[in-house]
């Protein structure tokens, strides 16, 4: 099982058409988790959200892989508009079946600059 340190997830390379569809597939599912975690802020006086305003765009622009036993992680940095960011993570099945697994986020961030590293998470 891969954890922070032992994992196998690749560099992260620009976006293609691999990432594209993955990425394109989940897109509603991103959206909706930018939106949940934007009302739990709102709830709880958080403040992952801040950063972004609205969502102008959604274009993932790197991504990375981790083969793992069930099939293949992908790792994407999406850009949202406002040169905002998210980092997701979905995952494809053997039988090419596609799922959304979550969003990077702490306790006082869910919105990544540019410049933020495409790195691995889990939970």
């Amino acid at each position: 099982m891969s954890d922070l340190k032992h994992n196998a997830m690749q560099t992260p390379i620009p976006a293609d058409d691999e990432c594209n569809q993955i990425f394109e597939a989940v897109k509603h599912d991103v959206i909706n988790e930018i939106h949940r975690i934007n009302r739990e802020d709102d709830r709880h006086g958080l403040h992952e959200m801040d950063k972004l305003k609205h969502i102008s765009a959604y274009k993932p622009i790197l991504y990375a892989t981790e083969d793992v036993a069930f099939g293949r992680n992908y790792f994407a940095k999406i850009h949202l508009g406002d040169e905002k960011y998210v980092h997701a993570r979905a995952h494809k099945s053997h039988e090419d079946k596609i799922d959304f697994y979550m969003l990077h986020t702490t306790p006082e961030c869910a919105v990544w600059e540019k410049d933020t590293p495409l790195e691995y998470f889990i939970d």
